[in-house]
């Protein structure tokens, strides 16, 4: 008796089965679209998380018509409190050079100085930037790498983030660990110049120049 229950199919499953097989053999070509859809969803649905609510990246471009522009842009500080940033800033020259300040290219690299003018209020929070340059196809480059000592023994430590004030003024800042705003002692002129060294490779050209201090917001600027 077990033996015939178990070898016998009554017709409604048996039947049900024959649905199911046929429903998987019809849809089976779009159910292989539709995954790596799905996929793709959920993929876009991420890089909107990211951009939109955890903008951890440079991803929103002031581009200037020409090489002086503002920026302006509401950030959260280190302290928590929400502050308001506008400065105006002009590319004067982008040279290259061989040695300079003591700092040179590494073997294959070709250092550029970048020289800016900046103009804003002394109460502004500038003290803390970041400067790229970028090439004909969009490559971006820096100033944590591709420059050493110009010193055959000397060593050569590159910053982590610029400063982008004067050092003898650089205004108003919130200290990293105590999260208390300590004002310089001297002003901050309301317009200052400052310079940033970035290596690139031998025979690419600069084309913009982007500044930026509080991510996502950074501003665009062309070369003269």
């Amino acid at each position: 008796m077990s033996e015939l229950i178990s070898d016998s199919v009554p017709p409604s499953a048996e039947a049900a089965s024959d649905v199911k097989s046929s429903w998987w053999r019809r849809n089976r070509i779009w159910l292989c679209v539709l995954v790596p859809v799905l996929a793709l969803a959920v993929a876009a649905s991420s890089f909107r998380m990211v951009t939109l609510y955890l903008p951890w990246q440079w991803s929103r471009p002031i581009v200037a018509e020409g090489s002086s522009g503002t920026l302006t842009q509401s950030f959260q500080d280190l302290d928590d409190v929400r502050r308001e940033r506008e400065v105006t800033v002009e590319v004067l020259s982008v040279l290259d050079y061989p040695t300079l300040d003591g700092v040179r290219p590494v073997p294959g690299g070709t250092m550029w100085r970048v020289w800016l003018e900046l103009s804003a209020e002394p109460d502004q929070h500038l003290d803390g930037c970041y400067i790229e340059l970028t090439d004909a196809e969009g490559n971006r480059y820096d100033f944590s790498s591709g420059l050493e000592s110009a010193e055959e023994d000397g060593f050569y430590l590159a910053p982590w983030i610029l400063r982008c004030v004067p050092e003898d003024a650089p205004g108003p800042s919130v200290e990293l660990f105590s999260n208390e705003v300590v004002e310089s002692e001297i002003e901050r002129p309301r317009t200052w110049r400052y310079e940033a060294l970035i290596a690139m490779p031998d025979g690419v050209e600069p084309e913009t120049v982007r500044i930026g201090w509080n991510q996502p917001v950074y501003l665009e600027l062309e070369i003269p």
